[in-house]
């Protein structure tokens, strides 16, 4: 027992990263809030995220500043396209309920295509910009390649970070369980998970 709850135990190391993920999460939304810097933020926090999972983090409060000022211009910029994008789509779909034409197959399956390439980016693009210095082509062409060779993968970071949101929609528990978690722990708990994943992507093309 003693060995368990020594200060370098396991039960030490859990409730450690616990107290850091709320930490990483409060300066996230804190840093999310003007709504335009939310790309920064989210680079910040996959900077600290995969920091994490490699044993590499130092202090979080300042990690998280360095890499908000270092990364805010092309996160902005590439946050800022992507919520066009992202509007762009919706209203696509919203639109295509209302046309008949013989297309209708076609157009549905091409936006079904663009859906797949937005989430790719979506997922992709700000852990790719905390981690490597790029420009914001050489980030989109890197991510698109290894977002390609890694399907499976960015599938299932797209249920793990978009699934919860529409499970909101079909259960008021589910809605305030959700608004608790990302209140304390949820955004940065979601970004460490994926960042496992991520981490072993960004290792194959390190080797």
């Amino acid at each position: 027992m003693d060995s368990i709850l020594r200060i370098d135990g396991p039960v030490y190391h859990f409730l450690s990263r616990v107290v850091e993920l709320i930490l990483l999460n409060i300066l996230f939304i804190l840093c999310s809030l003007p709504l335009v810097t939310i790309g920064a933020s989210v680079t910040a926090m996959f900077s600290i995220a995969l920091k994490m999972v490699r044993g590499e983090e130092g202090g979080i409060i300042s990690g998280f500043w360095q890499a908000f000022k270092k990364n805010f211009k092309q996160s902005t910029l590439v946050w800022g396209c992507l919520s066009l994008s992202g509007m762009v789509l919706v209203l696509n779909y919203f639109f295509l309920q209302f046309y008949m034409g013989d297309f209708s197959t076609i157009i549905l399956m091409s936006l079904i295509m663009f859906s797949v390439i937005f989430c790719m980016y979506l997922v992709l693009i700000f852990p790719y910009i905390a981690r490597y210095k790029c420009t914001i082509k050489q980030a989109c062409v890197n991510v698109f390649k290894m977002g390609i060779a890694n399907l499976g993968s960015i599938l299932l970071m797209v249920v793990l970070m978009i699934g919860p949101v529409v499970l909101m929609f079909f259960s008021p528990i589910w809605l305030v369980i959700k608004i608790y978690m990302d209140i304390f722990i949820g955004f940065a708990l979601i970004a460490y998970i994926s960042s496992f994943m991520i981490r072993s992507m960004f290792e194959k093309y390190e080797k």
